[in-house]
C-alpha cells in the first residue's frame, strides 16, 4: 500500500480543530514540575477533536530515570524484585509518519535493568490548542520481566517541538498479563529530544505501511450481533469464561474479520489495543515447538519427528533418552519424570529454581535432562516445559547439521519462512533465549505477540492447513493429527475429554454440559499459563483470550459462537 492510499484510509489524517478541552495531563502539568497521578487512559488517547501535528519528531528520545510510584494490586511480590518501581534506561530513536510515531526497535529489548526489559510500540502524534505550539505524543510501551514472560503494558505522553524543546514525560502502567505480580506504576521523568535525520527512516515507514495494510480488518466485538442478526448472539457471553477484570485481550476471527473485544485496564480501556504486547506463555509450545518440528518434517527428507533426543542433545544421557524421539519431547510423553501428577513436576521447587529461574543453557538443559525413567516413552503425558526446551536444543542441533554451525531455526527458518509470509508483527521476530553465547530459543514460552498475530497463527493451522503463499510449509500429516482431523489425536491428559498432540491441546465439546455437541467433537486449542487460549473451531472461527486469573475455559464463548455457525465436528 502506497503513502497516498495509506493517507486516504484516514490513518495519517486527523479531522479535529485541536480544541480538546483537556483536563488531565495538560501542558501546564507536563511543562511544569508538579507530579501527575493515575488517570483514565482516555487522557492518553487521541481525542476526537485532535488536529494534525505541526511538528515532526525524528531523532532520539532520552529519559532521566527516577523511581515512580508503584502500588501492588492483589499480589505481594514486589519485595522479591530489584527496583521494580523504576523504568529501564531509555535512549531510543523514533521517526514520525504523519500522525504516527514509529520506534526503530520493535522487538523485545534487553535493557540491563535487574527486573524489566522493554517493548516499544508505534504511538500517535497530534496537535491541541492548549499545548502552546507543542505537538503531543502518546507512546505505548511494555515492561517484560527479565528471564520470564510476564508483560505489563503502559503509555507515555509528552510535548515536543521541531527545535528539540520537550516537556517532561508522564507515564503509567495499570495493566498486565501476569498471574503472580500485578501493580500500578506511574511517574513523570525529565526528557531530552535530539532531533536528527535518520538514514533508514524511509525503510521504517515503508515497513510500517505494509504492516498496517496486512492487519486483519477489525470491527468491535459488538458487530458480531449486527453482522449476524438472525443468530441472536449475546455478545456479553463471549469472553465470559474469564473474569473481565483479569482479561487483557480477546476476540474472534470469522469470515476475514477480527471482532475485537476491549483491552480493559484498572484505569479504563487501553487506547492502543491493536499494539498491546501480549505474552504467549505455553501457546509457544504450539507455534514455536510444534510449527518448527512440522516445518522441519516438511522440509527435509526422512522423518525428523522420529529423531532420537540423545543423538542431538548430548546432555541427555543415552540410558534414559536413546529411545525418546523429538515427537515424544514435543508431546511431553518422554517417560522421564519425577511425578505423573498433574503439573506436579512443573510446579515443583526444583523446576522453578533450577529451570525457570536459571538463565543459561547449561543450567536449563541440565535440569531438563535429569528426570528419571518411569514409563515407556510415548505412553503417558506428563506436563514439562523442560521437554519443549529439550526439543528446542535438539531441533537447533539438527538444523545446524543441515544448514551450518551458525544457523538458527528461529531466525533462519521460522521468521523468514513462516512469520514474515504470514505477515506477523515485528514483535514476533524475536523470542526469549538463554542468556549466554548459546542463546537457545526457549520454544516452550517466552514469545511476545499482538492480538493480530495470535489470530494469524491460529488461522494458519486450522483454516489454511499449514499453507502460506500457496506453499505447504508444515507437514500435513503431523498437522492433521494436531488439528484432530485424523484418528491419531494424541494421548489423554488426565481426563477422557482432554488430549495433547504435537504441542496442541484438544477438548471434546461433547463432554460439555453447556454445548449440545455429539460425543467425540474434538476442538484443538493452544493454551498458556495464567489463562491464555487460542481455540481453533471447525467452523473456520478462531477465538483467542489473554488473561491471568487461572481461568482456562471457553465453552460459554463457544456456545455463543455456535449460534453463528455450528462449532461441533
Amino acid at each position: 500500500m502506497g503513502s497516498s492510499l495509506f493517507m486516504a484510509a484516514g490513518i495519517l489524517l486527523l479531522s479535529g480543530d485541536g480544541d480538546t478541552g483537556r483536563t488531565a495531563l495538560t501542558a501546564t502539568q507536563l511543562l511544569g514540575t508538579q507530579q501527575v497521578g493515575l488517570v483514565n487512559y482516555q487522557h492518553y488517547a487521541v481525542p476526537a477533536e485532535a488536529a494534525n501535528p505541526q511538528n515532526t519528531f525524528s531523532g532520539t528520545l532520552t529519559l532521566t530515570i527516577e523511581a515512580g510510584t508503584l502500588s501492588e494490586q492483589g499480589t505481594s511480590l514486589a519485595s522479591a524484585y530489584t527496583t521494580p518501581e523504576t523504568l529501564p534506561s531509555f535512549a531510543y530513536e523514533f521517526v514520525q509518519h504523519g500522525t504516527h510515531l514509529l520506534p526503530l526497535e520493535r522487538q523485545l529489548i534487553q535493557t540491563g535493568h535487574p527486573s524489566w526489559d522493554l517493548i516499544l510500540s508505534p504511538g500517535r502524534v497530534w496537535q491541541e490548542t492548549g499545548d502552546q505550539g507543542y505537538s503531543r505524543v502518546a507512546l505505548p510501551f511494555a515492561l517484560q520481566e527479565v528471564n520470564a514472560n510476564c508483560i505489563h503494558n503502559g503509555v507515555m505522553t509528552f510535548l515536543f517541538k521541531n527545535d528539540g524543546s520537550i516537556s517532561e514525560v508522564a507515564y503509567q502502567v495499570a495493566q498486565e498479563t501476569c498471574q503472580y505480580f500485578k501493580y500500578n506504576l506511574h511517574g513523570k521523568l525529565a526528557a531530552d529530544y535530539d532531533p536528527q535525520t535518520l538514514s533508514f527512516a524511509s525503510a521504517v515507514i515503508s515497513a510500517y505501511e505494509a504492516e498496517q495494510a496486512a492487519r486483519i480488518p477489525v470491527k468491535p466485538l459488538s458487530a458480531l450481533a449486527t453482522d449476524y442478526p438472525s443468530a441472536g448472539v449475546s455478545v456479553s457471553a463471549i469472553g465470559s469464561d474469564q473474569s473481565a477484570s483479569h482479561r487483557s485481550a480477546y476476540g474472534v476471527y470469522y469470515a476475514g474479520v477480527h471482532y475485537q473485544g476491549a483491552c480493559a485496564t484498572r484505569q479504563g480501556d487501553y487506547p492502543f489495543c491493536d499494539v498491546m504486547a501480549l505474552p504467549s506463555y505455553s501457546t509457544a509450545k504450539s507455534v514455536v515447538g510444534g510449527y518448527t518440528l512440522m516445518a522441519l518434517e516438511n522440509r527435509y527428507s526422512g522423518s525428523q519427528k522420529d529423531l532420537i533426543v540423545s543423538d542431538y542433545v548430548s546432555q541427555c544421557p543415552t540410558s534414559r533418552w536413546s529411545d525418546v524421539t523429538f515427537a515424544d519431547a514435543l508431546g511431553m510423553v518422554t517417560g522421564n519424570y519425577d511425578s505423573s501428577g498433574d503439573s506436579v513436576d512443573e510446579g515443583s521447587t526444583a523446576t522453578v529454581n533450577d529451570f525457570f529461574l536459571t538463565a543459561t543453557h547449561a543450567d536449563k538443559i541440565s535440569h531438563a535432562c535429569d528426570y528419571p525413567r518411569k514409563s515407556t516413552p510415548g505412553s503417558l503425558f506428563v506436563y514439562h516445559s523442560s521437554d519443549t526446551y529439550i526439543l528446542s536444543a535438539g531441533m537447533q542441533a539438527f538444523y545446524q547439521q543441515q544448514e551450518g554451525s551458525t544457523a538458527d531455526y528461529y531466525n533462519d527458518l521460522l521468521v523468514p519462512d513462516l512469520w514474515q509470509p504470514l505477515e506477523l508483527s515485528p514483535l514476533s521476530y524475536g523470542t526469549r533465549r538463554s542468556y549466554d553465547t548459546v542463546a537457545m530459543p526457549w520454544a516452550g514460552f517466552g514469545l511476545s505477540l499482538l492480538s493480530d498475530d495470535f489470530l494469524k497463527l491460529g488461522r494458519f493451522a486450522s483454516i489454511d492447513d499449514g499453507v502460506v503463499d500457496s506453499q505447504q510449509v508444515l507437514d500435513p500429516t503431523m498437522l492433521a493429527d494436531a488439528m484432530q482431523t485424523t484418528s491419531n489425536g494424541g494421548v489423554t491428559t488426565g481426563t477422557s475429554s482432554s488430549r495433547y498432540r504435537y504441542g496442541f491441546w484438544a477438548y471434546d465439546l461433547g463432554a460439555s454440559s453447556i454445548i449440545s455437541c455429539p460425543n467425540n467433537s474434538w476442538v484443538p486449542y493452544m493454551s498458556g499459563f495464567g489463562g491464555i487460549g487460542v481455540v481453533l473451531l471447525p467452523n473456520d472461527m478462531v477465538y483467542y483470550y489473554v488473561s491471568d486469573n487461572d481461568e482456562y475455559g471457553f465453552t460459554k464463548t463457544v456456545n455463543e459462537l455456535n449460534k453463528i455457525s455450528p462449532a461441533c465436528q
